[in-house]
Formats: C-alpha cells, structure tokens, sequence
C-alpha cells in the first residue's frame, strides 16, 4: 500500500511540475466542468432519450448506469475512505473550485466511465469517442491536483462496473 500511495505522490508531483501550461490549464478546466454534476452525461443519455428508437433504450442504459455509479460512490465509498484531496495533502493551490467532498474514488471519472461504457456496449462505433471523453475527463481529475490517480482508475473501475451491470441485468430481464 506504501508503494502506491508514493507512486500517486510522485504522479501528482510530476505532472504539477513538468505539464502544467496555460492553455492545458484552459483546457482541462473545461474538460472538468463538463463533468460537474455529470452534467454533460446526463445531457447526452437525455438527448437520446428524447431520440427514441433504439437511441432511448441507450439513453436509458446510461441513466441506470449513471444511479447505480453515483450511489455506489458518493453515498458509500467516499465517506468510508474518506481520502483527503492532493491539493490538500500537499497544500498546493488550484485553479478551479476547491471540491468539498473526499478524494476516492473520483466521481467525475466514475461517472464518465459508467456513460461512456454504457454507451459504448450499445454503440460501439461511436461509444469510442465516449470513451475517450472518460479517459480526458480522469486525466483532467488529476491534472487540476483534485484527485490521485489511484482515484481516477478505481473510479473508472466503479464506472465501467455499473455499466457492465446494467445491460447484464437487462440481458436477464429480457430473456425471461
């Protein structure tokens, strides 16, 4: 455990001391907020929705996925963990809104995850540019100095877990 915690160290140190630009500043900042409150998910599993066809069954799966992600892991593991943020940790200052809650696993990543995987097994075509919004957004977590990149793959994990969950349990439900 001592050696991943040092490796998350070393990460967040790294990436504070030899990526840090103006313009990836801008840049991961919005990446970010795209992400608040899923914001940018949930508007896309809506959108679909609203398409109908086999696009709502989609928007569905990602709604469900979202839930089950969203409890999992800002009504039970995050307070049990309770994980202090790096920026806190390191007392390091940052450019976006100090978070308020605890550090792990990383929400905004989970929830990217649990959309973009959801989208991804009902689309896989397209589900790839999800993806790798999810990826940009864990990466942009650790770049603000918000997460520890240890809280990024567990929330991608969290995520990719939900998704897989909800289309078993439809598969199951389907086939009766």
């Amino acid at each position: 455990m001592e050696y991943i915690l040092t490796l998350d160290n070393k990460v967040i140190r790294f990436i504070n001391k030899n990526m840090r630009s103006p313009l990836l500043d801008k840049i991961m900042r919005f990446v970010t907020r795209l992400g608040n409150g899923g914001f940018v998910w949930i508007t896309l599993a809506v959108s679909l929705i609203l398409m109908g066809g086999e696009r709502k069954k989609m928007g569905w799966f990602m709604l469900g996925s979202l839930g089950i992600e969203s409890a999992a892991c800002n009504l039970v593991i995050k307070p049990v963990v309770g994980r202090v943020r790096p920026f806190d940790e390191h007392n390091m200052e940052i450019t976006i809104n100090k978070p308020k809650d605890y550090s792990f696993p990383s929400g905004h990543t989970a929830a990217s995850f649990a959309a973009a995987v959801s989208y991804y097994l009902s689309d896989r075509k397209h589900g790839k540019a999800a993806i790798a919004g999810a990826i940009a957004m864990g990466f942009s977590r650790i770049y603000l100095l918000v997460h520890y990149p240890t809280d990024v793959i567990c929330g991608a994990i969290l995520g990719i877990v939900s998704a897989l969950s909800v289309h078993e349990i439809y598969k199951k439900k389907s086939s009766k």
